[in-house]
């Protein structure tokens, strides 16, 4: 097997696996009756902490930042979130005691 060959199976395994992991999150948020992109902010949060800043988020969801801010003020309005002013333009995200159980 050449290396173009090998590439190109490993790389449809990855994606494979990958394609996987997106619907086992994606059936997470459904259950939780939560959009996809509010699901990868709550993971965030619990992952990295409450108070992280939304360009934390962006990196670690892969997510666009206008998805992520456009989620960010629904749950704001929705109750789940508070924000608070960092350097320069920087937004704090914290949880509060509304945010969702994440018990699937």
């Amino acid at each position: 097997m050449d290396s173009t060959t090998l590439i190109s199976k490993y790389l449809k395994e990855y994606n494979c696996l990958y394609k996987e992991a997106n619907e086992i999150y994606h059936e997470a948020a459904r259950r939780l009756h939560l959009s996809d992109s509010a699901f990868e902010i709550f993971y965030a949060l619990f992952d990295m902490g409450d108070n992280c800043l939304q360009r934390d988020i962006c990196k670690a969801s892969c997510l666009p930042k206008q998805t992520i801010n456009s989620s960010i003020r629904k749950l704001q309005a929705d109750g789940y979130l508070t924000l608070s002013p960092g350097k320069g333009r920087s937004m704090h995200i914290h949880l509060t005691a509304s945010a969702p159980e994440c018990q699937i």
